[in-house]
């Protein structure tokens, strides 16, 4: 008994001995907790407010204006943020800010052994960049002058028969190989190697001779750099079966222009729904929202490259009854300016670019 007893006096002595460093322990875990907590809300608020700024750019007043806005919308003080705004220079190809969040961070435990305080901070950079190119990519095609001449948001005719050249018709092109059947596949889901436009960053002829580095922008398998060969041939079957997918699997919030764009603002830009953008996570309603080529001329046959310039965002409207059949499919929709969200190639900004986006950059 006095054996047991004995034991147990010992047990007390030892966890009385331990406590100091048992709770130095559990609030050095707390502090360091919270520091990590806070380090990452503020990396999480540059980074959010690094893009809804670059969204803006190159408007630097209204880039400042929502930067602010959001940093209020996420407890930031604005003695706390320093915001950069970097203009289109030699060297400097995109419209760029840069976000700054610092704030003393202060300790309710280790501060017995004199650290008080420490600093934590959030640094983000986000640029604003032209539609430089991606897979997921229609290999349908269109010159700028068609573009310019259709009007933001007007309903156009996209792809004319064989005979109507007059009317700005213009054709596809082998982003993911010749044949029928893959162009149909990629009408209906998008390529599924990189096309990219001059002055894109890797992007040249030449740049990618028989292989295709990470370095290098563009994967298709008949393209130079933004030099693709057309691909002949009317397609009516394989172009209908394809528009009639797209047009078939648009959810129920996506099957009307309105519903899926919203604008435009005073610029003239149109805001993609995100519930209707197909290149994020559960966009995949919006079936009816693509990305075409636009090219300098369509070339005279599959020796004649056609050079891509840029890209336009189309809303697809489908065809009329009985104007995709026989020599005849004229398909419809309309080009949209708009501002995306969208894993793509960042091109040099082009202020009349039909397509940006903004992207982190460190």
């Amino acid at each position: 008994m006095r054996s047991a007893w004995s034991q147990r006096g010992q047990v007390l002595i030892i966890f009385a001995i331990l406590l100091p460093t048992l709770v130095g322990m559990a609030g050095l875990a707390i502090d360091v907790g919270t520091y990590a907590a806070n380090r990452r809300h503020l990396q999480n608020a540059a980074d959010a407010i690094a893009l809804a700024a670059a969204q803006e750019l190159p408007d630097v007043d209204a880039a400042n204006t929502v930067a602010l806005n959001w940093a209020a919308d996420n407890d930031i003080d604005p003695d706390e943020l320093t915001l950069r705004f970097y203009a289109v220079s030699p060297g400097v190809p995109n419209p760029k800010v840069r976000v700054i969040i610092e704030r003393d961070h202060r300790f309710h435990f280790i501060n017995v052994l004199g650290v008080n305080s420490r600093e934590v901070e959030g640094r983000s950079a986000a640029i604003k960049a032209s539609y430089g190119g991606s897979n997921g990519i229609v290999p349908w095609t269109v010159t700028q002058a068609t573009v310019d001449a259709a009007g933001n948001g007007a309903l156009v005719t996209l792809k004319y028969d064989a005979d109507g050249g007059e009317n700005g018709n213009f054709g596809a092109i082998r982003i993911d190989g010749p044949g029928a059947q893959t162009y149909e596949t990629s009408v209906k889901h998008g390529s599924t190697a990189y096309a990219c436009a001059e002055g894109t960053p890797n992007c040249s002829p030449g740049a990618c001779p028989g292989t295709y580095p990470e370095s290098c922008a563009e994967t298709a398998p008949e393209c130079d750099g933004p030099d693709c060969t057309p691909q002949t041939g009317n397609l009516i079957g394989p172009t209908r079966d394809g528009v009639d997918h797209r047009m078939n699997g648009a959810s129920a919030q996506c099957d009307s222009f309105g519903e899926t764009f919203s604008g435009p603002n005073d610029s003239g830009v149109y805001r993609l729904n995100p519930g209707c953008n197909p290149w994020l996570p559960g966009g995949s309603g919006g079936t009816r929202v693509i990305i075409i080529p636009v090219v300098d001329d369509f070339g005279s046959g599959a020796s004649d490259p056609a050079t891509i310039t840029g890209f336009a965002l189309v809303y697809l409207e489908g065809y009329d009854a009985g104007k995709c059949s026989g020599n005849s499919c004229e398909i419809k929709g309309r080009f949209v300016r708009a501002d995306l969200s969208a894993k793509a190639l960042a091109g040099v900004y082009d202020e009349d670019a039909l397509v940006q986006f903004s992207r982190l950059s460190e």
